[in-house]
């Protein structure tokens, strides 16, 4: 995504993400499974010389996490048996600050490295809770409700992000591939309740694929 001839290159991209987190919890939350979101962004090169540059921009991210639990009531085989799922979602504004290095494969073709930190502030996000009671009877409850991910209840999660962001990647003329992996550093999931006896650690994952095309 960069011209050797200009100094200042800038580009757009989006891509696929997959996410997660690093959780530990003292309270039952089900099992942690990754989930899926999207981002897109804008990109600005500052080219040190035809190999290294130093990269920055903004995108719009997504990340989150699903819980799911399945528990049987007490009362034996024909108890009742609820189903919980938690879907957090969380959307980000992200800009990192990359130094990279591009290596020649053929005259149009490049593979690339680049890596450094991120911050990501939270703009939005809804943490889904879907139960499900199904009855020996055959009939079966639902209910679903939300909260504001970054709210200022008990369990909802802190705005601001920081990380690393590293990937790696091949570029055709003005078209890039490129696979990513960003380890969120801080928790944000710290209780905002004093003297409450939970206790959460929450730190983000996010595996991404991108396509990126330079204007």
């Amino acid at each position: 995504m960069t011209a050797q001839h200009k100094p200042f290159t800038f580009g757009v991209n989006a891509g696929f993400n997959l996410s997660n987190a690093h959780e530990t919890v003292n309270y039952i939350i089900g099992d942690k499974k990754s989930k899926p979101g999207f981002q897109v962004g804008f990109i600005a090169d500052y080219n040190l010389s035809d190999a290294v540059y130093l990269r920055s921009g903004v995108s719009l991210t997504v990340k989150g996490t699903i819980h799911e639990s399945a528990e049987r009531w007490i009362g034996g085989s024909n108890a009742p048996i609820s189903y919980s799922k938690i879907i957090t979602n969380q959307t980000y504004l992200q800009l990192p600050l990359l130094i990279g290095y591009k290596l020649p494969l053929t005259s149009s073709t490049r593979l690339f490295i680049n890596a450094g930190p991120y911050i990501a502030y939270g703009i939005g996000g809804k943490e889904v809770t879907k139960n499900k009671t199904v009855h020996s009877s055959g009939k079966t409850d639902y209910e679903k409700t939300s909260t504001d991910t970054f709210g200022d209840t008990r369990h909802s999660l802190t705005r601001t992000d920081f990380g690393i962001s590293s990937g790696v990647g091949v570029e055709y003329k003005r078209f890039s591939l490129g696979l990513n992996y960003e380890p969120g550093l801080i928790n944000i999931g710290e209780i905002k309740e004093e003297g409450t006896y939970s206790e959460r650690d929450y730190k983000n994952r996010n595996l991404s694929v991108t396509v990126g095309y330079r204007l």
